[in-house]
Parts: C-alpha cells; structure tokens; sequence
C-alpha cells in the first residue's frame, strides 16, 4: 500500500515522534562495532538509543511522522521518492533505515537541516541514518546540513549503502556554548593533535557498513568529507567518479583502524589533506586528481595495541599535489606504493617520516617495529625523503621509477633501469651494488653511503660526488 507522507516545513512546524530503537535481532552486532585500539569512551548503542524522526523503516516497515504544513511526498516501506524535508530541530533524522530486512530506495529527494547534532558516533542529526543491516540506495538527491556534528548521512552496523548522481554537504555550525573538547563519542570538532577545523562530518561510515559513492559530491566546510570512525575490520568505502571538497583544513578521506577506502576517478581538493589514515587501514587511490594545503596523505598511529601494525596507501594513475610534504607519516608503520602517477610537494618534499608531537601516539618502547617502506614504479617524481623518527627505519624503492631529491637517512633500492638523483648532500644506505651504479648527483652535492669501507670521493655523472663513510 503506498501512502502519502507530509514530511516537513520550519522547526516550528514539525512533529516528530521519538521512538525507543529495538532490540536488534539475534546474531546482530550491539551498535557500532568497538572503537579502535587504545580504549575510546564508552559509547551507548544504537538499538538504545531514542532517535526523533520523520520517516523511520525497521525491517521493511514503514513508520511515519507526518505533520500537517509540510512538503507531499509519496512513500513506501521501499520507496520514498519526491520528498522534501527542512529542519531546524536539533537531533532530528529526516530518514532512518534500519534492520536486515530494510531495502529502500530514496530518489528526488531534498534535505535541509539547521539543527545540532549530538553524537554523530550514534548518528543523531543526520540527514540519513542507514543501520543494522538495512540496504538503501540514493539517487539525485541532496542532503545539505548547517549544525555541529550534523552529518549528511551515517551508515552503521553492516548497512549497505548507495549513492547515485547526489550531492552532499555538511557546512558545520558554532559549537555549544557548554561543549567542553573530548576524543571519541560526543566529540563535537576534530581531535586538536590533526590540527584541524570544522564541526562536522558530510558522510560518515562506522561498524563493517558498506558504502559506495557515484558521481556525486561530497563537500564539507571542514573536518572532513568521506569519513569513517569505529570501523570493525570489515567497514569498505568506495567513491566513483565523484568531486571531493573540503573547503578548510579537514580532509577528503579517512581510513580509521580496520577501514577500507578506495577512491576511483574521482577530484579531491582540501584545505587540509587529501587523506589520513590511522593505524591498520587501506585507502587506495586511482585516477585521483587533486590539491591540498598540506599533505596529500597523512598516516598516524594512536594508542595502538600492537605496535607492528601498518597502515596501507597504493596511489596509481593520478596527479596530486600537497603545498607541505606530498606525504606524512607520524610514529606509524606504513607499505606505500605510487604507480604511473605525479605525486608532488611544492615544499619539495615527497616523503616526511618523523615523530608525532600527538601526546597518544604509540610508543615502540624500543621494540623493533616494521618502519616505512616506500615503493615507486613508472613514475618519474621529484621532492626530498627525510627520516627523523629515531624508532623507525624507512626503505624506498624505485622500479623502472625516477627519483630527483635529497634523501636523508633512508635504506635505497633501485631496479629494472630506475634512477636517483640527488640535488642536496644526502645519506643512504644502498640495498645492493646494483642501486650504487643507479645513483647521480647534481654538481656540488655529495651523496654519502653507509655500510661500505670508507673511500675517497666519486665522480658522479651530473658533477656531484658519491662518498662511502663506512
């Protein structure tokens, strides 16, 4: 039976009946999956959470709220098509979609929302909420926010979601007077050590949830556009094809601990980064292009229990470029690997590794840890490599790949006819005789290995000098 569903108009207008959130069923995860190693506060559940909403579907069923002066759409429990809901109410879901049994598709739909969010962990104030194994699929939509912590749409707890040819915004808002700065659940602004800004989170993927994202827009005013928190090991965000902004210092993507995030043919310009990624997680880029203030991918590690896990970025046929070091990586352990792509620093530094100045970062104890390991195939880049984290070592490989930049305290390999050449003093250590034949220098620079008996000066090819100190 279809039925016709008066959705919303201004704050004062609209009704919204509270419900108490059911028990999921058995074999359904308790709400978001747990927060990633390091103990994050403790987080009430989604099934107990009471959510204020307009038009709810648990497990194929429609509930709806419907006052009287507001905008007609038509409805089903697997169609609301046509819909245009405007709120000023604080913690207000337009949308919730939740259960396994849930299958709904949203087209033509309009989302304007002013009110406050007030834990998007939970994600209250979202324009869509997608939970507990519900499947949805949006199409020529747009999904805009105006309040703290007001997300576009929140996938959580092995929900499907898809978005098709939509726009989504979340610009943020002025943070309560009495909110007081916090990491984890409530947070209401990014941690402060990301040096960050902004308020909100456009889309915001959490516990094993699946999201794919086509030709669409995703833009945030800051903190950041494509987000996701509280992944589980098995939470998969893909965007295809897509325009990507983050007009002030935020970020594009976030692949959070046990995150995978895949970024297809797509734009990404930020006033912050194009990317981070926190601890055990993969973000891939291919056919990217794009700009950042800072760097193209930051990768970090936080309060991590295992003190070996590694961070994964695979960047192939794209153009980026950072105004800081194109990448960053701050007391992590990271397999990074650039193909077929320009990846560059107007800083003139391709690859910063060095201590995070992050009071939570994870600490080695003098352990050895796995290091950085940097792997470049049919690319030609330049910008220098620097190491200055006393716990890890960094490795980099150039395959059928050239190189032009200093290199300070790296492990050097070169193959299959690449290149270095260094155009400041640098210090390596080369992996075998066959990098040392790969090796120039530009005149007036000296290029100094370790590990091989000490020598006089080398002439090399482009007027600089190779030196073996021992």
């Amino acid at each position: 039976m279809r039925l016709a569903v008066m959705l919303a108009t201004t704050a004062a207008l609209i009704s919204v009946t509270s419900h108490a959130q059911p028990a999921p069923p058995p074999g359904n995860g308790p709400g978001p999956a747990a927060p990633p190693p390091g103990g994050m506060p403790a987080m009430p559940t989604m099934a107990a959470t009471k959510y204020a909403t307009g038009l709810r579907i648990t497990d194929g069923a429609l509930n709806a709220a419907s006052p009287k002066d507001a905008a007609l759409a038509t409805a089903t429990a697997t169609l609301v098509e046509g819909a245009t809901i405007t709120s000023a109410k604080n913690a207000f879901n337009p949308i919730l979609a939740e259960g396994g049994k849930t299958a709904v598709s949203i087209k033509r739909t309009n989302i304007r929302l002013s009110g406050t969010g007030t834990n998007d962990f939970l994600g209250t104030g979202a324009g869509i909420l997608a939970r507990d194994g519900a499947a949805l699929v949006l199409t020529d939509s747009t999904i805009e926010t105006n309040g703290p912590i007001s997300s576009a749409l929140v996938a959580a707890e092995n929900a499907t979601v898809k978005i098709y040819g939509s726009k989504l915004v979340a610009n943020g808002g002025p943070l309560p007077a009495d909110y007081k700065p916090r990491i984890g659940p409530g947070m209401m602004e990014p941690p402060a050590p990301l040096g960050l800004v902004g308020t909100a989170r456009t889309l915001l993927a959490m516990s094993n949830s699946r999201t794919y994202v086509y030709n669409s827009t995703i833009e945030a005013d800051g903190w950041g556009a494509l987000s996701t928190d509280a992944a589980g090991d098995a939470l998969y965000l893909e965007a295809n094809d897509c325009v990507v902004k983050v007009r002030r210092a935020g970020y594009g993507t976030y692949a959070d601990f046990g995150a995978n995030v895949v970024v297809n043919r797509s734009s990404i310009d930020s006033g912050g980064m194009m990317g981070i990624i926190a601890g055990k997680a993969r973000t891939r880029y291919d056919g990217v292009t794009g700009t950042a203030a800072d760097n193209v991918m930051m990768i970090h590690s936080v309060m991590a229990f295992d003190i070996t896990e590694q961070a994964t970025f695979e960047i192939a046929n794209s153009n980026v470029v950072a105004r800081g070091s194109a990448l960053l990586v701050k007391s992590a352990n990271a397999n990074i690997a650039i193909a077929s792509s320009k990846v560059a620093s107007a800083k003139n530094v391709l690859l910063e590794v060095r201590k995070n100045d992050d009071a939570n970062a994870t600490k080695t104890n003098g352990k050895p840890v796995p290091g950085v390991l940097l792997t470049v195939t049919n690319s030609e880049l330049e910008g220098g490599i620097i190491d200055t984290d006393p716990d890890r070592t960094t490795m980099v490989v150039l395959d059928h790949a050239s190189l032009t930049g200093a290199l300070k305290d790296v492990t050097l390999a070169i193959k299959g006819g690449g290149k270095w050449t260094a155009n400041g003093n640098s210090v390596v250590t080369a992996a075998d005789s066959a990098t040392l034949g790969a090796i120039d220098a530009t005149a007036g620079v000296t290029v100094q290995v370790r590990g091989a008996a000490a020598s006089a000066p080398r002439k090399l090819p482009s007027g600089g000098s190779l030196v073996f100190s021992g």
